[in-house]
């Protein structure tokens, strides 16, 4: 068995006096600072893989005097550079804490519930994190203090405050919430997804950047078999499910796109499928989903309505009822759109994503805010679809709101009964959800034809809507838009895009 590697850097334990000494801020980006990063990188890695815990690691615990915070929230390294705390929220709370610093120890503290923090980034750019979920805040609270020579032991707070380390799996664990969507399955997913899914274009569209007065990426999920992101969370699902060895017939409700990914999925591995769609639903999806081998029901005036009939054709007939939103193999497989946008360059300041049943931008979101957790992210519903939105603000364990109906020609968004679990995922990963009407998706509609020669349906331009309705704030921001699915009809297409 391998010993210890020689080549990390011990990490200093209490008692040490260099713990004890204010770093010293970074003044620039230069060889030094990037070997600081990197060894703290290193050190935490290997922790991680000793112990199977460990989220954050400061510069002066390896006896560098420099304001470097290294953390790893499952996606990766981020280096905080001159990390400073901009907003402290009053509400105050005790909990458990560890150090590396402090083996063997456990110190019950006080911490703010949430921080914003500002920062720069390996490029020097001034980074802000914004109203830190509490898990994160006590995290950065902690390594700060030790930019400032201060330990956990230090904030002991009330009696028998310190206890052992043994005691860790109850006191600390436990008291940290396990989210849904696991990142390892986002990141597996993001190697083992079909390719013809996988690494879709993804650029700066000058045209539309000019036009918006921002830095406008554009993540395209229209260039595959099925023209929409929803290949992705399909062949996932099915892989996932077969892996743990199950078959038989699935059934599921779809506007169409989640219909056709499923349908094509299934077909690729020899399953039957059953499809409930609304019988307004698109005749070029209902079509697709026919020629890729499902037999689809028509049923109810909307998706909601042939959901719950799905769910009535489940329960009778045995087969395996699949909801998109619901089942987290789909979620991680949207999740890998975002492990190739920010793959390159983790500093985007905001990524705006449609909102349906919540998959897409659950899964962007879960991968985004451990890989770069000051980028804002940002769902866009229709306002005549928009009961995702609303129980979303209701707060956390609150009821989902239930819409009376749905009126927009997003079909892909339009949720009228949103998905418990779903609106749950998105709490501490959200950071704002916003309305657009149908002509604001209709001249994004126009935009992405008249700029990037790109045809989208009403759903796949939610994102571009969005940015272009409120392109005042994104004004000078680099932002990224999630153009996820061009599923029209020649109709639609004369209707939308031809006519004045």
């Amino acid at each position: 068995m391998p010993g210890p590697d020689p080549t990390l850097l011990p990490i200093l334990t209490d008692g040490d006096a260099r713990l004890r000494q204010p770093a010293s801020p970074v003044e620039a980006i230069d060889r030094d600072v990037i070997a600081v990063v990197d060894a703290l990188a290193a050190c935490l890695r290997a922790y991680r893989a000793e112990y199977g815990h460990g989220r954050g690691i400061a510069a002066p615990q390896l006896g560098i005097a420099r304001r470097i915070v290294v953390l790893d929230l499952g996606a990766g390294p981020l280096a905080l550079i001159n990390p400073q705390v901009v907003w402290r929220d009053e509400q105050i709370f005790t909990l458990w804490d560890d150090c590396f610093s402090l083996p063997g120890q456990l110190v019950r503290v006080r911490r703010h519930r949430s921080v914003s923090i500002e920062y720069r980034d390996l490029a020097y750019r001034l980074r802000r994190w914004e109203r830190l979920p509490q898990d994160l805040s006590e995290l950065v609270q902690h390594e700060l203090d030790h930019l400032d020579g201060v330990l956990m032991s230090d904030r002991a707070e009330g009696a028998q405050a310190i206890r052992s380390a043994h005691e860790r799996a109850a006191l600390v664990d436990a008291a940290r919430s396990q989210h849904r969507l696991s990142l390892h399955g986002i990141a597996a997913a993001a190697q083992g997804i079909d390719p013809a899914f996988l690494h879709s274009p993804q650029y700066v569209c000058e045209p539309l950047a000019e036009l918006l007065k921002c830095e406008l990426t554009l993540k395209v999920e229209t260039m595959n078999p099925l023209r929409s992101f929803k290949g992705r969370g399909a062949d996932w699902y099915l892989a996932q499910r077969l892996a743990r060895g199950e078959h038989g017939a699935l059934v599921c409700a779809s506007a169409g796109n989640f219909g056709q990914a499923l349908a094509y999925a299934c077909r690729k591995r020899g399953t039957e499928l059953s499809v409930y769609a609304a019988t307004s639903a698109s005749p070029l999806k209902l079509e697709r989903m026919r020629a890729l081998g499902a037999r689809v029901h028509l049923h109810g005036a909307d998706f909601d309505a042939a959901k719950a009939a799905a769910r009535v054709h489940a329960a009778r007939s045995g087969e395996q009822l699949v909801e998109d939103g619901l089942e987290p193999a789909i979620s991680e497989g949207a999740g890998s759109i975002a492990v190739e946008l920010l793959a390159d360059d983790p500093a985007l300041d905001a990524i705006v994503i449609p909102l349906g049943n919540g998959a897409l931008l659950n899964g962007m979101a879960r991968w985004s805010k451990a890989r770069a957790p000051a980028t804002r992210i940002v769902g866009v519903v229709s306002a005549g679809a928009n009961a995702m939105a609303r129980s979303w603000r209701a707060g956390r364990g609150a009821a989902c709101i239930v819409g009376e109906r749905v009126a927009t020609i997003a079909d892909g968004i339009a949720v009228r009964v949103p998905i418990a679990e779903a609106v749950d995922d998105m709490h501490g990963l959200v950071d704002a959800v916003v309305e657009v009407d149908d002509a604001a998706l209709i001249a994004a509609m126009r935009l992405a034809q008249q700029h990037a020669g790109i045809v989208l349906e009403p759903a796949g331009a939610a994102g571009l809507a969005a940015i272009h309705a409120l392109r005042q704030e994104f004004a000078g921001k680099r932002v990224a838009a999630v153009l996820c699915g061009s599923n029209i009809t020649q109709e639609q297409f004369h209707t939308w895009l031809c006519k004045p």
